[in-house]
């Protein structure tokens, strides 16, 4: 059975090889991944913690911590347009500690975050944007990037 959606999308190239690892780089380069679903998937695994039901508001651990992902893009509606590139997460409708991974596009650089609700409890947005220079490089002057740890194996441990 063939499908439209992936025809119109792809044409010829769904008749290429590819590794699973191509595969996905080319869906998510189109933003065609729900990538934050492998962010917890992969924190769960690694962790040992197992992940909540999807209807579990607020939470995706059983240890009560919250995951996130992120990717960089060019900031577009702000005093920043076009300045920077933002990796942007939503904080509504959670009270809990954020995992965070970011994947910054350009250099595919990952970095990881721990950030206390205390961190982000006053903030009235629906998301936090972590800035990168045009090139890839972080913009540690921001005040966010005082929640980086220093390691997937970090991020891990603190899933507990």
């Amino acid at each position: 059975m063939s499908n439209i959606l992936l025809e119109t999308v792809f044409g010829s190239q769904l008749k290429n090889k590819y590794t699973l690892e191509e595969a996905f780089e080319i869906f998510s380069e189109q933003n065609l991944i729900e990538i934050g679903e492998l962010a917890e998937k992969a924190i769960s695994k690694q962790s040992g913690v197992a992940q909540c039901d999807k209807n579990t508001p607020g939470i995706d651990l059983m240890s009560g911590k919250q995951i996130k992902h992120a990717q960089t893009n060019p900031e577009g509606n702000s005093i920043y347009k076009h300045n920077c590139l933002s990796a942007r997460f939503g904080i509504k409708n959670t009270s809990a500690p954020i995992l965070l991974v970011v994947t910054e596009r350009l250099t595919k650089q990952q970095y990881f975050f721990y950030i206390p609700y205390k961190a982000y409890s006053h903030v009235n947005a629906n998301a936090i944007s972590i800035p990168f220079e045009l090139n890839g490089t972080p913009r540690r002057s921001n005040h966010w990037w005082d929640h980086e740890i220093s390691s997937w194996g970090e991020l891990c441990k603190l899933a507990k």
